[in-house]
């Protein structure tokens, strides 16, 4: 699956082992149907956890990180979506929107405060949910 519209470009190939999907390039509003297309592919290919490899994301935007968080907490329980790598950029997108990154790289997002400790995305410190941003 790849993506070429104007100057955006992003290659997204599925993985087996562990299941998930291998991202590379540019996730902007004009790869974002490929996006879309690939993790729905991903949540209905299987029944495990969904890891995403964005370790070659060389920029990503607010809507692409909505997608994949939207797809997060549209898993049923108990799948996660894990994200390893994460580029530094996506790190900073999720924490400026709320989001944490759990001890086992999944992505939750606290309701009203409440969830269990979860790594800092800025420096791997752990936090409570309801602690103020550094």
């Amino acid at each position: 699956m790849t993506s070429e519209t104007g100057a955006s470009h992003a290659s997204i190939s599925p993985v087996v082992d562990p299941h998930g999907l291998r991202i590379s390039g540019e996730l902007d509003r004009d790869t974002a149907p490929v996006l879309a297309r690939a993790l729905a592919w991903a949540v209905r290919s299987g029944t495990a956890d969904i890891h995403l490899d964005l370790g070659e994301v060389t920029f990503i935007d607010v809507g692409a990180v909505r997608l994949i968080t939207r797809t997060a907490t549209e898993l049923p329980a108990p799948r996660r979506l894990i994200l390893d790598p994460i580029p530094p950029m996506m790190g900073r997108l999720l924490h400026l929107l709320g989001w944490r990154l759990g001890p086992g790289k999944n992505l939750y997002v606290p309701v009203n405060g409440e969830g269990p400790p979860s790594l800092d995305l800025y420096g791997g410190q752990p936090i409570v949910p309801s602690d103020p941003a550094p």
